[in-house]
C-alpha cells in the first residue's frame, strides 16, 4: 500500500497550475477562449526532433523509426481521448506532416508567441512506452490504422497538407475560431473554390482543425500562411483571400467596398454625412495598417485592439446599403450581415438618400453621362429632352 502523501502548509490547499493561470485571465476574452484540451495535445518522444525558436516552419530531419514512433505515440494518445482508431492514425498523419515542417515545437516558447500554453509537449520513455504498449496490444487497432492511412492515403495527405493548413488560417483569420459547427460550410465551400473535391481532404475538418492542426499557434499559422501565398505554394484562392478582413472589423471593410463602389456614380454621397465619413476614414485607415489590430484575437499576434465605434459609421453604412437596396438588390455585398448591422443605426438616412440616388439615375441628365461614346446622335438627343 502505497504511503499517503505528507501534507505540509505549503501544499495544505493543493494550489496547482489552474489556480495561478486558470480561466478567470481568459474568460471574458473576445475570440477563441484558449484552453488546453488534452485532444488537441502533440506528443513528442524524447529522443524526436523539434524545431527550434529560430527554426519555425523549416523542415526537420527525421528518421523512419523516429516518424513511425511518433505517429503510434500520438495515435495512442487519440484513440485515449475518444477517436477511433481510424480517425486517430490520420490525425497523427497530420501531426506528424506539421511537425516535420516545424509548425508545432516543445521548444516554442508560449510567451514569446503571445500564448498561455503550448500544445506541443515532450514525454518521458515511460510514458511512450505505456502508449506504445496500448497499441501493441490491441490487434484491432493496429489493423485500422494500416487500413486508415496506407501509402496513397499518406500521399493524398501531403499533396493536400500546404492548401488545407492555410485553409484553417483563413477560417482562423475571418470567423474567429479554428471550428464550430456553423464554420463547417465556410470549410466546404472555401475547399470547392480552392478546386479541390471531397475525397481530396485527408480527413475532416473538424479533426484538421482541431486534433491537427490547433498545436500550431496563431502567429505562426498565419506566417505559415503568408509565406505559402507569397510564394505561390497554395491554391489562388487562398492567395486571393490573403488580406481577407478579420473577424471584428468585417463591418468595416464591407462598408469601405461599398463605399468606393456607390462614389463612382455619387462623388459627394459622402457629404452628407460628414461627421460619420470624417471618422470612417480614420478607422478604416487603422485597421488597413494593421494585419491584426481589427481581429477579435488581436491578443494572439501581440498588438492592441483597434476600437471601433459603429454608431458613429452607422449612418455612412445606412447611406451606402440604401442605395443598394434600390439600385443592387442583386448584390452580395448588400447581404453583408455585418454592414446591415451597421446600416440599421441610422434605417432613416439611408432610405432617403437611396430613393434620391434612384431618382437621379433615372434623370436624362444622368442617362446621358452614362451613355456610352457609341450612342447614336437620335438616342442622344432623346436623353437630353
Amino acid at each position: 500500500m502505497a504511503a499517503a502523501p505528507v501534507v505540509t502548509a505549503a501544499t495544505l490547499f493543493g494550489v496547482d497550475n489552474d489556480d495561478l493561470n486558470g480561466e478567470c485571465f481568459i474568460l471574458g476574452a473576445e475570440g477563441e477562449v484558449e484552453e488546453k484540451i488534452e485532444k488537441n495535445m502533440v506528443l513528442f518522444p524524447e529522443d524526436f526532433p523539434a524545431a527550434g525558436p529560430g527554426a519555425i516552419g523549416q523542415a526537420l530531419a527525421i528518421t523512419a523509426a523516429q516518424g513511425n514512433e511518433f505517429l503510434v505515440v500520438n495515435a495512442s494518445h487519440s484513440i485515449a481521448a475518444g477517436r477511433t482508431a481510424a480517425d486517430a492514425a490520420k490525425v497523427a498523419y497530420m501531426r506528424f506532416l506539421m511537425v516535420k515542417n516545424g509548425l508545432a515545437s516543445p521548444d516554442f516558447s508560449p510567451a514569446a508567441h503571445n500564448v498561455r500554453y503550448n500544445h506541443a509537449v515532450r514525454i518521458t520513455d515511460a510514458q511512450k512506452d505505456e502508449l506504445v504498449a496500448a497499441i501493441e496490444v490491441n490487434e484491432g487497432h493496429k489493423a485500422a490504422i494500416r487500413e486508415a492511412i496506407p501509402a496513397d492515403f499518406r500521399k493524398k495527405a501531403r499533396r493536400a497538407f500546404t492548401d488545407v493548413v492555410c485553409c484553417v488560417a483563413y477560417i482562423f483569420r475571418v470567423r474567429g475560431h479554428h471550428y464550430r459547427d456553423d464554420i463547417l460550410d465556410r470549410y466546404v465551400s472555401l475547399w470547392a473554390r480552392c478546386l479541390k473535391r471531397d475525397v481530396d481532404l485527408p480527413v475532416n475538418w473538424e479533426l484538421l482543425a482541431t486534433d491537427a492542426f490547433h498545436a500550431i499557434m496563431p502567429d505562426v499559422l498565419d506566417d505559415f500562411w503568408r509565406s505559402a501565398a507569397e510564394g505561390a505554394r497554395c491554391a489562388g484562392a487562398l492567395i486571393k483571400r490573403l488580406d481577407s478582413a478579420p473577424a471584428g472589423v468585417a463591418g468595416v471593410m464591407a462598408l469601405r467596398r461599398g463605399l468606393s463602389d456607390v462614389m463612382m456614380l455619387f462623388p459627394g454621397v459622402a457629404d452628407k454625412v460628414p461627421d460619420s465619413y470624417r471618422y470612417f476614414t480614420e478607422v478604416a485607415g487603422q485597421v488597413e495598417n494593421s494585419r491584426w489590430g481589427g481581429s477579435i484575437n488581436c491578443r494572439f499576434y501581440g498588438v492592441q485592439r483597434i476600437r471601433v465605434d459603429e454608431g458613429r459609421i452607422g449612418a455612412l453604412a445606412s447611406v451606402v446599403m440604401g442605395i443598394y437596396d434600390q439600385l443592387a438588390t442583386d448584390s452580395k455585398l448588400r447581404d453583408s450581415p455585418a454592414l446591415k448591422r451597421l446600416a440599421e443605426t441610422a434605417p432613416a438616412t439611408g432610405g432617403a438618400i437611396g430613393l434620391a440616388a434612384r431618382r437621379t439615375i433615372a434623370h436624362p441628365k444622368m442617362n446621358l453621362l452614362l451613355a456610352s461614346d457609341s450612342v447614336t446622335e437620335g438616342a442622344t438627343q432623346e436623353a437630353g429632352t
